[in-house]
């Protein structure tokens, strides 16, 4: 099973998906795949893609076989944290991952435009103030619009959603993701 975990820009996305994984290595282990860092290498061999390298063919094939190759040679069960704020783009990977035999869980993460605003400012791996720290940031709420977006489509092609909020502790949120991925318990 590969799980996708999407959200608001400006989340530790990884830490969060090591902390799944971490949860959740007592019953399963879990293999955590970036995607991001793999567009970023990528970014370092093409010059021709576009400003979002999710919107590169290369990178979603790249991204579909990184998923499928650490299932099928790892243990079976993947943490993709992807910020994928696209209904089309997001249907495209589901299918190119389930046509190569996978199964595909996504889990959203739901913030309103406030709490995304409060994590632009507040998250960044550049010093605060710094050239880099503004360019991320003034990145991340240009491109809240898409994902405000994408959270309101009924169409979008998540399975589970969960609301971020705002006092919600880390570990509420580790909490909420893992629950998705562990099957209830048998009733009796």
């Amino acid at each position: 099973m590969i799980t996708i975990i999407t959200g608001p820009w400006a989340l530790s996305r990884m830490e969060l998906a090591q902390a799944v994984a971490g949860r959740l290595g007592d019953v399963d282990a879990v293999d955590v795949v970036d995607g991001e860092q793999l567009g970023f290498a990528l970014m370092q061999f093409r010059t021709d893609l576009p400003e979002n390298f999710q919107e590169a063919p290369v990178w979603q094939a790249l991204f579909t076989t990184l998923c499928v190759h650490t299932a099928r040679h790892g243990n079976g069960c993947v943490l993709a944290p992807m910020n994928i704020h696209s209904s089309e783009r997001l249907s495209l990977l589901r299918a190119a991952i389930t046509g190569q035999g996978e199964a595909v869980r996504v889990v959203g993460l739901r913030a309103p435009r406030d709490y995304c605003e409060r994590l632009a400012d507040t998250f960044s791996f550049f010093e605060r103030d710094s050239a880099d720290y503004h360019r991320v940031r003034n990145w991340q709420l240009a491109r809240l619009g898409e994902y405000l977006e994408f959270v309101e489509d009924p169409r979008a092609p998540v399975d589970h959603w969960i609301d971020l909020l705002p006092d919600a502790s880390s570990q509420w949120l580790v909490s909420s993701i893992a629950r998705t991925m562990t099957p209830p318990p048998a009733k009796r």
